[in-house]
């Protein structure tokens, strides 16, 4: 190495790095593996809006999805649900597909799908943290006959108004 440095090569690179990774955090846009920084840069309150999709078996007994017991091609079900207000009414039904399908792989029984929208709220009550969950149903679909024969009841899709609100339940965080 020179005493004067390291070569002009290996400044210029590094200039040409920074310079990128700026211009990634002053415009906005994320493109992997660069990024505006956004996970820790954006203001969080005390209120956050999560999707859960829940099957429903025969008996109109609904179950947590429980991604980690599904195969890894059905894992990232928050990303197509996190869109689902914006959603034609055909993808959403492909969703519901796709999750009845990775949960029958599973060895569910499924004969629908509900998907919620649940907001939560963390306050302190006595000293201690409270998640306060609030699921409204936001969709429910049949899903397609079973490959047994088996025909499934309902329409094929139906949105649920946001009205329709389940009561709310609350959880204790540890400190």
């Amino acid at each position: 190495m020179r005493a004067d440095g390291p070569p002009r090569s290996v400044r210029v690179g590094v200039g040409i790095f920074l310079g990128v990774v700026a211009l990634f955090g002053f415009t906005g846009f994320e493109a992997w593996p660069l990024t505006s920084f956004r996970l820790f840069s954006v203001a969080r309150d005390d209120t956050r809006t999560s999707w859960e999709a829940r099957t429903v078996d025969a008996a109109g007994v609904e179950t947590p999805l429980g991604q980690h017991e599904l195969s890894l091609g059905y894992r990232l079900t928050e990303w197509p649900l996190s869109e689902f207000p914006s959603s034609s009414d055909a993808t959403r039904e492909d969703v519901c597909r796709g999750i009845a399908r990775g949960a029958r792989d599973a060895g569910r029984e499924v004969v629908g799908v509900r998907v919620y929208r649940v907001r939560e709220r963390v306050e302190r009550v006595d000293g201690e943290w409270v998640v306060d969950q609030t699921p409204e149903l936001y969709h429910d679909c049949a899903t397609e006959p079973h490959e047994s024969g088996e025909r499934s009841a309902g329409p094929v899709a139906r949105a649920v108004p946001y009205g329709r609100s389940r009561a709310g339940g609350r959880s204790r965080m540890s400190q």
